[in-house]
């Protein structure tokens, strides 16, 4: 499927702050999530963000998002920040990769930087220039080492298991932490949860430390805007625990990580005083990713993600126009903004 790539800068209008699926989240801590592209290689089953289907991608340059995220290090305390690429969507399809994670480091205060991805697009050429520009750690989603079941989750028949592995071995022998982010999904991939878990306990003999690799075993969430596998159900918080809690007897391996496992701790939150039901005006500055998505510049620095309802069908009957909308969802734990138009008052 083709799509319309927007390059976001300055001169786009559009904040990096406020959105979820774009710019820079802030969730109240010292790291800085960095969202720089919408783009995405598969579309996996069970994507939660529906990455790899959007009508509108976006790629903000590397200058823009490097002045906001230097505005908002100023704001948090220049110590102890932590720049974490975590996009809704593919980060090696970023194109100035090598270029943003090398400014980055010219921030104050930024004492690692991270990102996530599949994997995928890994090569011995790609490690190498991320050792170069210091990246301080990758968050791999390996969800199982069987081939046909890798190709069954992530959509694609050339999931390429062997080639994945290699280059984590590979990542193993640089000075790039790495962590295993396997989602765990219920009667689906229990063996291969263990099998990795086993992965990992080989590699401590042979002298790679707990910092060197890493497991992070994520719970599978659903979202009513999310993909979902069929007949596969998310079971709760206290079972996902209790399981993890046997896998650690069992292995003697430590499996249920918090904040504080990544030095992660409370900072102060860049945010805007608004409340579920407010009304404010924003300007539609562009499409969103869906058709009934559109991106309304609040100010400068925020943006809203603006859900668009009947008689209002697409972001082109309100492009570049001054509207009133309604906040749906705001939080004291981010910065995310999103609301929806029009207000039912108004029609």
């Amino acid at each position: 499927m083709t799509s319309k790539i927007i390059y976001v800068d300055k001169e786009s209008e559009i904040p990096l702050f406020g959105l979820d699926f774009l710019g820079i989240i802030d969730r109240g801590t010292n790291i800085i999530e960095l969202k720089p592209i919408t783009l995405c290689n598969l579309q996996c089953k069970y994507c939660f963000v529906s990455a790899g289907s959007y009508l509108t991608n976006f790629i903000v340059k590397p200058s823009y998002l490097i002045e906001k995220a230097n505005l908002l290090a100023e704001i948090k305390g220049r110590h102890d920040l932590e720049i974490h690429l975590a996009p809704y969507g593919e980060i090696l399809l970023y194109p100035e990769l090598d270029d943003l994670i090398d400014q980055l480091w010219t921030i104050s205060g930024v004492k690692k930087i991270s990102m996530q991805t599949n994997g995928l697009l890994l090569s011995p050429e790609i490690i190498q220039k991320l050792e170069q520009v210091k990246l301080s750690r990758i968050n791999i989603s390996l969800n199982t080492f069987d081939k046909k079941l890798a190709e069954d989750l992530a959509n694609c028949q050339s999931y390429d298991i062997k080639s994945l592995l290699k280059n984590i071995n590979l990542l193993l022998d640089t000075q790039i932490d790495v962590l295993l982010a396997p989602v765990w999904f219920p009667g689906v991939n229990d063996k291969d949860i263990q099998e990795i878990i086993q992965f990992v306990n080989k590699m401590r003999p042979q002298g790679y430390s707990e910092e060197e690799i890493q497991l992070g075993i994520q719970k599978y969430l659903t979202y009513k805007t999310g993909r979902r596998l069929r007949n596969i159900h998310p079971k709760t918080w206290g079972y996902f625990y209790q399981k993890l809690s046997m896998l650690e007897d069992k292995y003697n391996l430590k499996l249920k990580l918090g904040p504080h496992d990544f030095g992660i701790h409370s900072r102060k939150l860049y945010f805007l005083e608004l409340q579920k039901g407010d009304a404010i005006s924003v300007k539609i500055t562009s499409p969103g990713r869906w058709q009934n998505e559109a991106i309304g510049k609040i100010n400068d620095q925020f943006a809203a993600k603006v859900l668009l309802n009947s008689p209002v069908t697409s972001s082109t009957q309100v492009m570049e126009k001054e509207i009133k909308v309604k906040i749906l969802r705001t939080s004291p734990r981010d910065n995310i903004i999103t609301a929806f138009f029009p207000p039912e008052d108004i029609f």
